[in-house]
C-alpha cells in the first residue's frame, strides 16, 4: 500500500489528485475528476462569484458535492474501481 501524498489530496473531498492544486500562489487550473472543482477558477472568487476566503469556498463546494449524493464528477476519467467518497473525506479531516 503506497502512502498518500497529503498535498496533492483535493482539498474539498479528498481525492488523491496526483498534483498539486496550488503551488504557492499559482494554481493548477485542474479539475478534480471527484468533486468537480476547478482550481484556480471556483476557488477564487474574482474568477468564480463565491464569496469567502479559499477554505470556506471549499467548505461550501464539500457541501454542495455531499448534498448532491457525492457523485463522480468526470465524464472523461472514470473512479477507481475501489473508489470510496467517505473514505477520501476522512483524508482531509472530515467527519461523515
Amino acid at each position: 500500500m503506497s502512502r498518500l501524498n497529503h498535498s496533492t489530496l483535493c482539498p474539498v473531498c479528498g481525492y488523491d489528485l496526483g498534483f498539486e492544486p496550488w503551488k504557492g500562489n499559482s494554481a493548477s487550473h485542474e479539475m478534480c475528476p471527484s468533486c468537480g472543482i476547478e482550481f484556480g477558477y471556483d476557488d477564487v472568487p474574482e474568477a468564480s462569484g463565491a464569496k469567502g476566503t479559499r477554505d470556506q469556498i471549499y467548505t461550501q463546494w464539500r457541501k454542495k458535492w455531499m448534498r448532491g449524493g457525492m457523485k463522480w464528477s468526470s465524464h472523461g476519467i472514470t473512479p477507481p474501481p475501489s473508489w470510496n467518497p467517505l473514505s477520501q473525506l476522512k483524508r482531509i479531516g472530515v467527519k461523515v
